[in-house]
């Protein structure tokens, strides 16, 4: 089931790719970002899926560069959404191998990521709510510093995620 997971993530994360450009150099190292996810998928192994994930970033922000379009935030969280799913069923499937794995486990990991998923989705569309009413307030002076608060609390609050799911339960 997680493997079915990480293969339909990495199919989505290919179509998004896809949809952004049909430029065959993008589309070419989708199609690398697909095979080291098949390998991590079928192998379980993790430093194969971080890499498919990197190739997959690579590829986007190469695909957006080419069109020279603006970042869609619904199609840029959708493919973040995507990488995280496809890391994380990896990474599930590496700690699960040859444990007999029950349905509750993996419900309660899959319930995770989707708290997650949604979690950064209510913050994504909060942040732009936000920020649309705050844009029009602001001088070009204030602005970058805004911008580098942000980021700072974004990572921290970030790290804090990482760091209690860390913690051994």
């Amino acid at each position: 089931m997680t493997r079915l997971l990480a293969a339909a993530s990495a199919g989505a994360l290919f179509l998004l790719l896809r949809l952004t450009t049909p430029a065959p150099p993008v589309i070419g190292v989708g199609l690398l970002a697909v095979g080291l996810s098949a390998v991590a998928i079928a192998a379980t192994w993790r430093w194969a899926a971080t890499s498919a994930a990197v190739v997959f970033l690579l590829g986007y922000a190469a695909a957006l560069g080419i069109e020279r379009r603006p970042v869609d935030v619904g199609a840029a969280l959708g493919f973040g959404l995507a990488l995280l799913l496809l890391l994380g069923a990896v990474d599930l499937s590496a700690r699960a191998r040859g444990a007999s794995l029950h349905g509750r486990v993996v419900g309660a990991t899959l319930g995770r990521f989707i708290g997650l998923g949604a979690g950064a989705l209510a913050a994504a569309m909060l942040a732009m709510a936000l920020a649309t009413g705050v844009a029009t307030a602001l001088t070009s002076t204030v602005a970058p510093l805004l911008a580098a608060a942000g980021a700072l609390a974004f990572v921290w609050s970030l790290a804090a995620l990482v760091r209690r799911a860390a913690r051994p339960s």
